[in-house]
């Protein structure tokens, strides 16, 4: 009997040798053996991933697969999906709860995974890796059609992915399919609150009349800027606040209880004696954090390393069911973040950081936010950046895109930023080449160029890229007037070979919004120079042909392309066509010192440098933001002196002043201005006194001094006293006031 059971089992061997021996042929000439198995009693994850098998099978090749429960006889033709009784222990074992296993064995087809969305996530593995499915957009996904599929022998894929948590905030992840098709969480899934939730939980508007103790001591005062986190009533107020929002929506996980965005932190004596053993204001943050956690052991509580509290507490751990969002917003965009020398800080706080906790989040920042359409070439830095963040042992990340709304090459950076999140050690120029590709289709090649063109310049150009950053700032880099000519003729000749896909031409035109967005700053800023907006004859000024059209076909394109922001301070494509009617209307600056020269007695910051000196008297006007003609000095006093070039009559000398409070420009407390014939005497001082007000939404004060009839000079002296401390309705916490001028005309 046992030679019987010898022969038997050789038998069933060389059987299920020659079986694997054979690929595995899912569907034949549109026709499939194959049935779906799930579980009995299968999990909604385990439905779901079946039906997109299912449906994606059906559509791609017109086979109809029936899902059957795992009560059904075994077949040797099964895709088999989820656990079931079917699963062996140790396909399972090692997976986390969004790792993916794919795997023939013998004929059947096994997609399986952790006990999160790994079994969804296999079946959207499968299509794409395997049968050649893409989804580059919220659009419908690519499914090539193939009457037969065939599969290789012996297929085995088992994944885990480089961080738990992978959240990537752009329009795209808006659409269920496309989060799940590229593994990626969202806010929505499993955030009850999140970011900055001080003032939410404990509302300025409501208690701080009548409890200003609950609030921050800053200055000698108390503020409504952060919450006092020593105060045990604040500590009651929030916990029950924070409880009747959880019982609203118990189903959800992660609770932010974060600083508010600005700075502004309790300095009281209980606050400060935390914060002096930790080392800074994250003590009392992460001590008060903590005491809320064990109120709620059952979720994971939020906060934040930012700003002030970006630096790791020097002894306190956060527990447990504390999660830490940790921002990387002091870090360069065109330079990795592990060999920068401009982010040795955040490396250095980033391993003090996971020295106390794994349960460790970035916030990681991928757009320029003040122009967000602008030209950004950040794209070679994220593949390292995510590296470095998952060689840290970091739990996740939160890349920050734009949001809602498109952006300047948003549905690349999507799709690029997901695959790396998933996987930080795969290609990066082959997820590229992959999308562009196949996105843009015969325009490939251009994309291709513009792309290399734009990165390579901003790199040789040695020029920090940061969030905050405009055009201007760019004007004699990688967006200088040569190169935007040269990126204009790729979209050219890329636009003319899909001319006749309207699909494709659509795609390529709206990569090129962000240059023709930096173009039409450009041309603000050049005024009625070579590349401005306005043409000069005598004296006698027109906005340049074909202006308004490039404006409305910019906004028109905008809109259509669902782009709803063209900066974070939530400017609309409508709102950004009326400011450019505005511009059309006010035209230039024209005055008697046009062009004329200026020198500094008082250097001005290299910050915001635009044309130096030149600004002043270049007859472009400044507009609303501080990049765009503006010339500033910071934490001092301004003093300039015009050279008119010859001795002439003045009766009236023009300033502009910027207020924009929140950004620490005031208009200057006293101005002063002064003539002289030889540049060395200067008299008939005309002095304007102004009264520094509370004024929240930014504005531009212009100030019109009328001399005495027959004022005679060669030389016009300009001195302009800044605020002696910043007032005590913004909290600067050591930061200095600036002054920001325009135009100095003299008529």
């Amino acid at each position: 009997m046992a030679s019987i059971n010898h022969l038997h089992w050789i038998f069933c061997s060389l059987v299920f040798t020659l079986l694997r021996e054979e690929p595995v042929v899912l569907v034949s000439e549109g026709k499939s053996e194959y049935k779906i198995v799930i579980a009995s009693a299968p999990t909604e994850i385990d439905k779901l991933a079946a039906s997109v098998f299912q449906k994606y099978i059906r559509q791609m090749s017109g086979a109809e697969l029936q899902i059957v429960p795992d009560s059904t006889k075994i077949s040797e033709f099964e895709v088999q999906i989820g656990k079931s009784n079917r699963t062996a222990k140790e396909d399972v074992e090692d997976l986390t709860p969004d790792g993916l296993l794919i795997k023939t064995r013998n004929r059947s087809l096994i997609l399986t995974g952790g006990t999160a969305k790994g079994v969804l996530f296999s079946v959207y593995a499968f299509l794409e890796k395997y049968l050649g499915c893409r989804k580059y957009d919220i659009g419908l996904p690519y499914i090539p059609e193939r009457s037969s599929i065939t599969l290789a022998k012996n297929l085995e894929l088992k994944e885990n992915p480089t961080l738990q948590y992978r959240d990537v905030f752009y329009p795209q992840t808006l659409d269920v399919e496309y989060r799940n098709w590229h593994k990626l969480h969202t806010l929505d899934d499993s955030w009850g609150l999140w970011g900055h939730t001080f003032n939410l939980l404990v509302p300025a508007i409501e208690y701080f009349a009548n409890h200003p103790e609950y609030y921050a001591w800053v200055d000698g005062e108390r503020k409504p800027t952060q919450l006092c986190l020593s105060n045990s009533e604040v500590f009651a107020i929030l916990t029950a606040n924070l409880r009747l929002k959880i019982e609203n929506n118990p189903g959800l996980t992660y609770w932010s209880v974060s600083q508010n965005d600005g700075v502004g932190y309790c300095e009281c004596k209980q606050c400060a004696r935390v914060d002096k053993r930790q080392g800074g204001p994250q003590g009392s943050i992460i001590k008060f954090v903590n005491k809320v956690a064990a109120d709620f052991p059952d979720k994971i509580i939020s906060t934040l390393a930012y700003g002030y509290s970006q630096k790791a507490p020097k002894h306190l751990k956060p527990v447990s069911n504390v999660n830490v969002l940790f921002s990387s917003i002091v870090s360069n965009r065109n330079e990795p973040i592990a060999t920068d020398p401009r982010s040795e800080s955040f490396r250095k706080d980033l391993k003090d950081w996971t020295r106390l906790t794994k349960n460790l989040i970035i916030w990681d920042y991928v757009i320029q936010f003040t122009n967000q359409v602008s030209p950004f070439p950040n794209l070679r830095v994220l593949k390292p950046n995510m590296e470095l963040f998952k060689n840290a042992g970091v739990y996740g990340v939160f890349s920050q895109g734009s949001g809602y709304g498109e952006a300047e090459f948003s549905v690349l950076r999507s799709y690029l930023l997901a695959k790396l999140s998933w996987d930080s050690q795969l290609n990066a120029t082959e997820i590229v080449d992959d999308f562009v590709g196949n996105y843009y289709g015969e325009a490939a090649p251009f994309i291709h160029s513009y792309i290399d063109l734009i990165h390579q310049e901003q790199k040789m150009s040695s020029r920090v890229l940061g969030i905050y950053g405009s055009p201007v700032r760019e004007h004699l880099s990688y967006l200088r007037p040569e190169l935007i000519a040269l990126y204009n003729k790729i979209f050219d000749e890329g636009e003319a070979v899909v001319a006749t896909n309207a699909i494709l031409l659509e795609r390529v035109r709206i990569a090129r919004l962000p240059l023709q967005y930096a173009e039409l700053q450009l041309s603000k800023f050049y005024g009625i120079g070579e590349h401005g907006v306005f043409l000069m004859e005598g004296n006698r000024w027109e906005v340049k042909p074909g202006y308004q059209e490039k404006v409305n076909h910019f906004t028109n394109l905008a809109i259509r392309a669902n782009i709803k922001e063209i900066s974070e301070s939530g400017l609309s494509p409508a709102n950004y066509q009326k400011e450019w009617k505005q511009v059309f209307k006010d035209g230039p600056k024209l005055h008697q010192a046009l062009h004329a020269e200026v020198k500094a007695v008082i250097p001005f910051s290299d910050e915001y440098v635009n044309k130096g000196t030149a600004t002043l008297t270049d007859g472009s006007r400044g507009y609303g933001d501080h990049e765009y003609n503006w010339l500033g000095w910071v934490g001092g006093n301004m003093e300039v002196v015009v050279n008119l070039g010859k001795e002439m009559v003045i009766n009236q000398v023009g300033l502009s002043f910027l207020d924009d409070q929140r950004h620490l420009a005031f208009v200057p407390e006293v101005i002063e201005v002064s003539f002289s014939i030889d540049g060395q005497h200067f008299q008939d001082l005309k002095t304007v006194h102004t009264a520094l007000e509370e004024h929240p939404i930014k504005s531009i004060k212009d100030i019109n001094i009328a001399l005495p009839e027959r004022t005679k000079a060669r030389f016009v002296k300009v001195f302009a006293k800044n605020v002696d401390r910043i007032p005590s309705w913004i909290v600067n916490n050591g930061r200095s006031a600036w002054i920001f001028i325009d135009e100095i005309m003299v008529n």
